[in-house]
């Protein structure tokens, strides 16, 4: 263990926690779909919290080159914390607008990657862009039917998430396997 692994923003150990939490608030979601409306919400609003805290903690610990680095830790954790509370304040109110902030953000990503796909692209992105949009519209067109596929694609993206943070703890980052890491020279080649 070397002095990096020490810090805080960088531990396994964090990044196991997290990862767990999510990956949990995930599988409950999964488990009663039906009855998690207040639940997403409020689990949402600690998911949130707790994002938040690991970033601002980062913000200090961060390798950063520059104290913009730093800062921009520190302003998207205080962010996450300040988001995290109004969840849990209102979680009604963050249900529906989850909705319409999916919705819209999926009709406007649909329509950039449309505009990508005509402009050179190819089929794909418009292909891409064309049920982005659809998907979209419907979801503003019926916010409330929308919401029981919300919960259900917002559980799995969590679990997904969860995991991959749990899994990633366990992986060597790349730069630090290879900076610790020496290939010895190859044998010269006899005849």
């Amino acid at each position: 263990m070397n002095a990096t692994d020490v810090l805080l923003g960088q531990s396994r150990g964090l990044r196991i926690a997290v990862g767990v939490v999510t990956a949990v608030a995930g599988t409950l979601i999964l488990a009663w779909p039906g009855g998690t409306l207040l639940a997403v919400a409020v689990l949402l609003g600690i998911q949130l919290i707790v994002a938040g805290i690991v970033r601002a903690v980062t913000a200090f610990t961060f390798d950063a080159d520059s104290v913009a680095g730093r800062i921009l830790f520190l302003l998207l954790g205080v962010l996450l914390v300040i988001v995290g509370i109004l969840c849990l304040r209102e979680p009604l109110q963050t249900i529906a607008i989850l909705v319409l902030l999916f919705g819209l953000s999926t009709f406007v990503s649909g329509a950039l990657e449309l505009f990508h796909g005509v402009t050179g692209g190819g089929g794909w992105a418009i292909a891409s862009g064309i049920i982005s949009i659809l998907v979209g519209v419907i979801v503003l067109s019926y916010p409330v039917s929308s919401v029981s596929t919300m919960i259900w694609l917002f559980g799995l993206s969590l679990l997904v998430v969860g995991l991959t943070g749990v899994f990633s703890a366990f992986t060597p980052s790349r730069t630090r396997v290879g900076s610790h890491t020496r290939v010895p020279p190859a044998a010269p080649a006899t005849p």
